[in-house]
């Protein structure tokens, strides 16, 4: 019975062992993949006037925004769509009607994008 239980024991050891060596490359895997999407991301300028703000617990806004441009290619034509903002000290003070100059992030990875580093000018009608 000794030697059944000494068995059991290296293969669950094993068993064991061989899991976190798998826990651990899946891991380090995801931190692989966060760094390359990071490093693929592009930036680009970004002007718009914020037509309505439409959730303020996801923080984003619909905007009505200038064409964006990459150089002298166009990145998007003008349009008025939603956003997700990933600027916390500046979402609170957004309002309908504001004008914003911003840094829109796009991931070309998981196709999100977002916008950062919001410069506010205020409606002056407000």
């Amino acid at each position: 019975m000794g030697q059944v239980f000494e068995n059991f024991m290296k293969l669950c050891a094993t068993t064991i062992i061989v899991a976190l060596i798998i826990c651990l490359a899946a891991c380090q895997r995801t931190a692989n993949t966060k760094q390359a999407s990071a490093a693929n991301q592009k930036h680009f300028e970004f002007k718009g006037k914020v037509i309505e703000i439409s959730d303020r617990e996801k923080k984003s806004a619909k905007i009505a925004h200038e064409t964006i441009r990459n150089g002298s290619e166009v990145f998007m034509e003008a349009m008025t769509m939603k956003f997700a903002i990933r600027d916390d000290a500046n979402f609170g003070r957004l309002e309908a009607g504001d004008k914003i100059n911003a840094t829109l992030v796009y991931n070309p990875d998981d196709n999100r994008s977002w916008l950062e580093n919001l410069t506010i000018t205020k409606n002056k009608s407000q």
